[in-house]
C-alpha cells in the first residue's frame, strides 16, 4: 500500500510547530526521501530503521529549509550503520556545495561506510529507481524568483528548482516543491493525478484554484503554508472544497501525518 509520511509541513519561517519540507514516500516496497528539511534524521531515526533503508532521496531545490537536513541525514546514516549504496537526486549547482560542506563538517564521504552517487537533475528526463519507479523533474521558476531579486545576489548564478512527478504504474503523485506560479502546476495536472503535494506559500488559494480547474486529481495534500494560511486551515480547506468539488480530497496534514492509499 503506498503512503505518503509527512515529516515536515513548514515554510521557510521557523515555527515551534512545523518542521521544514520533508517527506516519505514509501512506494513498491521502495523508500523515497523528498526533500531533506531538518531535523529529517530524527524524525527518520524515530521510525526504525530508514536511515540504513532509505532507497533514495530526491531534493526539489537548494533552499535551506529543503536541503539543510542532508548532512546529518548522512551523519546519521553512518552512525547507525548503513552499508546500502545511496542515490541523491538533486539540482546539479548543489553538488559541489554539498560535498564542500560534508567535507567541512569534519566528514569524509568514504568514511560514511556506504556509497554516496550524486545525480544532477536534467530538465524533463526521467530517472529509474529501485528499478520499478520513475521520477520526471520539470523545472520551475520559483528560485529565478527569490533569488535573483535579492540584494547582491550573483545573477550568473545557476538557480535550478523542481516539481517532481513520482510513478509506478496507475499511480502518480507530484511533489510540487516551491514555485513561483502556481499556473506552473498545467502540464503535470492535464492527466489523471493520484496525489498532488502541492505548497501554500508563495500564492493564495484562489491562484492555485485557478490552476486546477477541471484537474483530475483525486487528492490534494497542501503543505509548506505560509503563516497566515497555517492559521486558518480550517477556512483554507473549506474554501478550496467549495471552489473544486471535483477533488475527492483535500488534505492539509500536520507534521507526522501519515497518508495511505
Amino acid at each position: 500500500m503506498p503512503t505518503i509520511s509527512f515529516l515536515g509541513t513548514g515554510s521557510g519561517i521557523p515555527s515551534a510547530d512545523r518542521f521544514f519540507s520533508s517527506h516519505l514516500l514509501h512506494l513498491d516496497g521502495v523508500h523515497l526521501l523528498v526533500d531533506a528539511g531538518e531535523p529529517c534524521v530524527h524524525l527518520l531515526r524515530d521510525r526504525g530503521d530508514l536511515l540504513r533503508d532509505i532507497d533514495a532521496v530526491v531534493i526539489t531545490h537548494g533552499h535551506v529549509d529543503h536541503i539543510g537536513g542532508l548532512p546529518a541525514f548522512l551523519q546519521g546514516a553512518m552512525l547507525t550503520g548503513r552499508t546500502k549504496p545511496l542515490p541523491i537526486y538533486l539540482p546539479g549547482e548543489m553538488i559541489s556545495p554539498l560535498r564542500a560542506w560534508i567535507r567541512a563538517l569534519y566528514l569524509t564521504e568514504e568514511g560514511l561506510g556506504f556509497p554516496v552517487s550524486w545525480r544532477a537533475w536534467e530538465k524533463g528526463v526521467q530517472e529509474g529507481i529501485a528499478g520499478t519507479i520513475t521520477v520526471t523533474p520539470r523545472a520551475n521558476r520559483h528560485l529565478e524568483q527569490c533569488y535573483r531579486t535579492l540584494v547582491g545576489a550573483d545573477v550568473e548564478r545557476a538557480c535550478a528548482s523542481f516539481s517532481l512527478e513520482i510513478r509506478k504504474e496507475n499511480f502518480r503523485v507530484i511533489f510540487s516543491g516551491d514555485l513561483s506560479d502556481p499556473l506552473e502546476l498545467l502540464p503535470w495536472v492535464s492527466e489523471p493525478l493520484t496525489v498532488l503535494v502541492c505548497e501554500l506559500s508563495h500564492f493564495s488559494p484562489e491562484q492555485l484554484v485557478g490552476a486546477l480547474q477541471g484537474a483530475a486529481v483525486e487528492t490534494l495534500c497542501l503543505v509548506h503554508l505560509s503563516e497566515e494560511y497555517a492559521r486558518e486551515k480550517s477556512d483554507v480547506k473549506m474554501q478550496l472544497e467549495q471552489s473544486l468539488p471535483a477533488l475527492k480530497d483535500i488534505f492539509l496534514p500536520e507534521d507526522g501525518e501519515i497518508l495511505d492509499f
